[in-house]
């Protein structure tokens, strides 16, 4: 992951000091410019477009709030808020704050406030992905699933189904298993158009399905290794137009 562009803004000297030196010693921010006043906080993020502003509340010209409402969008999710006031705490998540540092705030407490933010930017960066491998895996024979650092590959003429467990999912192949963290919600956008969400914990290959037994109250199908799924009714409309 690239590190996060960082801009400091606070209006006294050794608290701007003080953040710099955090971010500077942090080994995923960047420190790109910093600001003692809102005029020039302003000119930086237009300029620069950071992916953090660490913003102290009372400037000496305006407050952070009357300059966030000049900016608009600008900084929309970026901002972590740091201060000693702690009556700007609900306000300041009306911004959509990141977080709400109370000065004199320890290292331990910047670490917190930095991780949200890289979570943030994760789950970001999960979602970019899915969506092009999306494109690609619709029409591809191999599934290409991101997991952390690693990239899994999976053969999806060969795979029977996919079961949820908590937050993984197990991929049941002709020859093997595979788990994986990732959610089913997911899996739909990047599946080809034969796997069939049956119920929340199973997603079908339909071309596998072995068997299915219909009655007035149930639906059930069997897959080549014996198992046996209940189509729920939530999903049964859905099933039956893509299976009969």
């Amino acid at each position: 992951m690239k590190k996060i562009k960082t801009l400091a803004v606070d209006d006294e000297a050794p608290a701007l000091r003080r953040l710099v030196k955090m971010i500077e010693n942090h080994p995923k921010l960047e420190l790109i410019e910093t600001a003692r006043n809102s005029i020039e906080a302003k000119e930086k993020i237009l300029k620069f477009n950071p992916d953090l502003v660490l913003l102290d509340i009372q400037l000496k010209d305006a407050t952070a709030f009357e300059l966030l409402l000049e900016i608009q969008n600008s900084c929309k999710d970026k901002i972590i808020f740091c201060t000693a006031y702690d009556q700007y705490a609900i306000k300041a998540f009306d911004f959509q704050a990141i977080d709400y540092l109370l000065k004199p705030y320890s290292e331990e407490r910047f670490q917190i406030a930095i991780d949200r933010i890289l979570k943030q930017n994760e789950k970001t960066d999960l979602t970019k992905m899915l969506q092009v491998l999306a494109e690609k895996s619709k029409s591809s024979e191999m599934l290409k699933i991101p997991e952390g650092n690693k990239c899994h590959f999976i053969h999806t003429e060969f795979l029977y189904y996919v079961q949820a467990e908590g937050y993984y999912a197990q991929f049941v192949l002709k020859n093997e298993k595979k788990l994986i963290r990732i959610s089913l919600k997911n899996l739909e956008e990047i599946l080809p158009e034969s796997f069939i969400r049956i119920n929340k914990s199973i997603i079908v290959n339909k071309t596998f399905i072995s068997e299915m037994v219909s009655n007035k109250s149930s639906t059930k199908i069997t897959m080549p290794d014996k198992m046996e799924f209940d189509v729920s009714e939530k999903y049964l409309k859905y099933f039956q137009s893509k299976i009969l």
